[in-house]
């Protein structure tokens, strides 16, 4: 298969999920997956992501523990590295949704799946739905001002309930670090008593996780 062809493919394949969100009626996700991952290969450039410790320590410490400790997760941002978090949720589907802005992404979405963006969360669940949530690789990779970012914190804070975990993946040379931006006051404080503290850092990488519970206060999105 030429690479003009596969591109051709793969912008077909991801046209027909936007455009046509029935088509998953016509075209289980399965198979749609099966379509971009093993005759397109879209995961190909993302290889190289498994084996970094951040990757690892994501997939193998810190999704089985959300899932043994919290009923219910709200996973922000869907891609083709992504699809397989799901399969940790087996046992209780409705434990797990994913959002994601763009209507492409939803086919790498979990069985509860919300097309929006973070900031209009509140119209797809009411306050307080969630346990937790988990944004990683959101902070400039697509919310990148902070005003945006900004919006993003208070979102959450309203979805979570009071106690609620927040969990901030994020790179260090993609944009200061969110907590000198004045982000998190008055939502969020750094959560110490998390398995791996309040921050977990790796010597060869960028990447960085921040745990945050949600604390009680108000703002024009939320009152306690």
């Amino acid at each position: 298969m030429t690479s003009s062809l596969k591109r051709a493919l793969i912008r077909l394949a991801y046209a027909g999920n936007r455009v046509v969100p029935s088509a998953k009626d016509f075209l289980p996700k399965s198979l749609h997956r099966r379509l971009l991952l093993r005759i397109l290969d879209v995961n190909r450039k993302y290889n190289s992501f498994r084996d970094l410790p951040s990757r690892r320590f994501f997939e193998s410490d810190v999704l089985p523990w959300t899932r043994d400790n919290y009923a219910r997760i709200l996973f922000v941002g869907t891609a083709s590295y992504t699809y397989h978090y799901e399969a940790l949720f087996r046992r209780n589907p409705a434990q797990f949704t994913t959002l994601d802005y763009n209507p492409g992404g939803a086919v790498w979405g979990a069985w509860q799946h919300i097309v929006a963006p973070i900031q209009e969360i509140d119209r797809h669940r009411p306050k307080g739905f969630f346990d937790c949530a988990i944004l990683n690789g959101v902070f400039g990779f697509g919310v990148d001002e902070t005003d945006d970012m900004r919006s993003t914190v208070e979102a959450v804070h309203n979805i979570l309930r009071q106690d609620g975990l927040l969990i901030l993946g994020w790179n260090t040379d993609r944009h200061p670090d969110p907590s000198t931006l004045g982000l998190f006051e008055p939502f969020f404080l750094p959560w110490q008593a998390s398995p791996w503290g309040s921050r977990v850092r790796f010597a060869s990488e960028s990447h960085v996780y921040d745990f945050f519970i949600r604390r009680s206060g108000s703002s024009s999105m939320t009152s306690d």
